[in-house]
C-alpha cells in the first residue's frame, strides 16, 4: 500500500517537476502543473508520515541496512554489481556476497531517505510558508529542493530501467513482494544465511 502510494505520487512529482524547471508551457498550463505537483507532494508527504508512524521498526531496520557498509560493497561498486558485463557483454562475473540490499540499492536507499526528507521539508516550507521565511532561506531551500529532485529523478530512471531489465523481479516487487528461496540465495546470500535460514530453522 505504502509503496503503491509512493509510486502514484512520485511519478507525477517528477514529471511536473521537470516541467516546472524548464517552463515549456503557457502560463495557465504551468499553473496546472504546479497544482498537480503540490497535490502529489501532499500525498507523498502523508504516505511517508504514515509509514514512519505505523511501521517505525521497519524504518529503523531499513536505515540500519542501507548505512551498513563493508569491503564487499567497495568490491561491488568496482564491478558495478556485474550489471555492465551482463548487459553489454552477456557475461556473468562473480559478485561479492550481499545482504538483503546490494550496494547499489543501499546507495539508492540513502538518496531516497535523505533526498526524500529534504524534498518533503523544503517543499512544505516553499509551498506553505514562503512569506514567513527569510528570502535567503527560501532561495537556499529552492536550490536544495531542485538538486535533490534531480538526483531522485535520475535515480528513478535507473530504477525503472533495471525494473524492465529484471522484469520478473519487478513483477514480484509490485505484485506480491516475494522471490524464490533459490533466487534469494543467489542474489542475497548473506541475507538468507543470517535471517531467512535462521528463521526457518527456528520454526522447525
Amino acid at each position: 500500500m505504502f509503496h503503491y502510494l509512493l509510486i502514484v505520487s512520485f511519478l507525477p512529482l517528477a514529471v511536473t517537476g521537470v516541467i516546472l524547471y524548464f517552463k515549456p508551457l503557457a502560463e495557465e498550463s504551468m499553473n496546472f502543473a504546479m497544482q498537480i505537483h503540490v497535490a502529489a507532494g501532499v500525498v507523498l508527504t502523508l504516505d511517508a508520515a504514515a509509514f514512519f508512524l505505523l511501521a517505525f521498526d521497519r524504518v529503523i531496520l531499513f536505515i540500519e541496512r542501507i548505512f551498513t557498509f563493508s569491503m564487499d560493497d567497495v568490491r561491488w561498486f568496482a564491478i558495478l554489481g556485474g550489471y555492465p558485463q551482463k548487459m553489454l557483454l552477456h557475461k556473468k562475473v562473480a559478485v561479492p556476497p550481499m545482504g538483503k540490499y546490494n550496494s547499489g540499492q543501499k546507495l539508492f536507499g540513502i538518496c531516497v531517505f535523505i533526498g526524500g526528507t529534504v524534498l518533503i521539508l523544503s517543499g512544505l516550507v516553499l509551498w506553505a510558508f514562503p512569506h514567513l521565511t527569510p528570502r535567503a532561506a527560501v532561495a537556499y531551500l529552492g536550490t536544495l529542493h531542485t538538486f535533490f529532485a534531480w538526483v531522485l529523478t535520475l535515480f528513478l530512471c535507473v530504477h525503472l530501467f533495471l525494473g524492465v531489465y529484471m522484469f520478473d523481479d519487478f513483477k514480484a516487487m509490485i505484485l506480491h513482494g516475494k522471490i524464490s528461496y533459490e533466487e534469494a540465495k543467489e542474489m542475497a546470500p548473506r541475507w538468507v544465511e543470517k535471517e531467512i535460514v535462521h528463521i526457518a530453522e527456528k520454526q522447525s
